[in-house]
This record gives structure tokens, sequence and C-alpha cells, in this order.
């Protein structure tokens, strides 16, 4: 039996802090998505961009892929390593944290491009709705076990606060690209 990791009310709070700007992001992605015209669905959201249905099964490929490094299955092949992962981690990350934005034109990881939507909408949407509260509950497991954290292709390593809140900022993103799509 393993003993859980000792978190400080400090660390808790911040976990918590994560949690609800995951939920309330997951909750505003499927809400703009699902209303979504439906033939806006299948619509690129811009010229040579992906419609809102390949969005959605990018960011149900990237809950698969962290649940499934979580499991204990392979991690996200790190893109950049030695100092330009340095460089990243001490400037790039902090400000997509604080500022909570993603840079525009940063390569999907091979493990999270979408290929044919999975699902029509609804099916769809339901599906990442439960990967996400399965991803939080996995992640505040493994956090509760003393995890370090899961890997991200262009940072290494992230503590599982980290990682959450990238994951609801990379929500907002992908968010504001679908709300774009116009009938």
């Amino acid at each position: 039996m393993t003993t859980p990791h000792r978190v400080s009310p400090r660390s808790q709070a911040r976990w918590d802090a994560a949690a609800d700007e995951h939920e309330v992001a997951l909750a505003a992605y499927l809400q703009s998505a699902s209303a979504l015209l439906h033939a806006s669905w299948t619509r690129p959201w811009g010229e040579g961009k992906w419609t809102p249905a390949q969005v959605t099964e990018h960011v149900t490929r990237a809950y698969e892929v962290l649940l499934d490094e979580l499991r204990g299955g392979r991690p996200m092949q790190e893109k950049v390593a030695g100092w330009r992962k340095k460089v990243s981690r001490i400037v790039i990350l902090p400000h997509i944290l604080f500022h909570r934005t993603i840079p525009l034109k940063v390569p999907s990881p091979r493990e999270m491009r979408p290929g044919e939507p999975r699902a029509g909408r609804e099916e769809a949407l339901e599906a990442l709705r439960e990967l996400g509260e399965c991803f939080v509950a996995e992640l505040a497991a493994a956090r509760e076990r003393g995890s370090a954290g899961l890997t991200h292709p262009y940072f290494g390593k992230l503590d599982p606060i980290k990682v959450l809140r990238f994951v609801a900022i990379h929500l907002d993103h992908h968010r504001k690209q679908i709300e774009r799509t116009t009938a």
C-alpha cells in the first residue's frame, strides 16, 4: 500500500484553483461547440484551418494521450531539448500561464493531430466531457500519490498543477477558434 503524498495547504489551494479553471474552460468549450449551427460543425474556422469537429477531435486526443501517460503508457515525444527547452520553460510557459494564451503557429504534436472525427457532434462532445472529468480525477489521484507530472512536447515534464492549467488554457484557445466559425 502506498502512502499518500503530503500536500501543503498552499499547494492544495493552487490545485483547487486550477481544477476550477479547467472546469470552467471545459464547460465553455462544450457550450460553444454545442451552440454552433449544424453546418458550421464541419466548416473550417479559417482558410486552411481545422473544422470544429477536427478541433474537438484534437482536444479529445490530447486528453487520451495525457490519460495514457497517467496510466503508465508512453509520454508524448519531446520536440525540444537542451537550452531551447530550458528557455521555453523559463520564458514561454510562464507567459502562457500568466496571460492564458497559446502562441499561434505552434504545430500540434503528431499524437494529437485530428483525423476524421470518430463521432457526430453530440457524441463527440459527450466523450470530450467524460474524458475531461476523468482526466482531472486521475490527475488528482496521481498528484496525491506524489506524481512528478506529465510530459509536454515543448516544455518537458510539468507538475500536475501546471498541466491542469495548461489544459484549461488549451481548451480556451480552441474554444475561441471554433467561435470564429460562421455558418
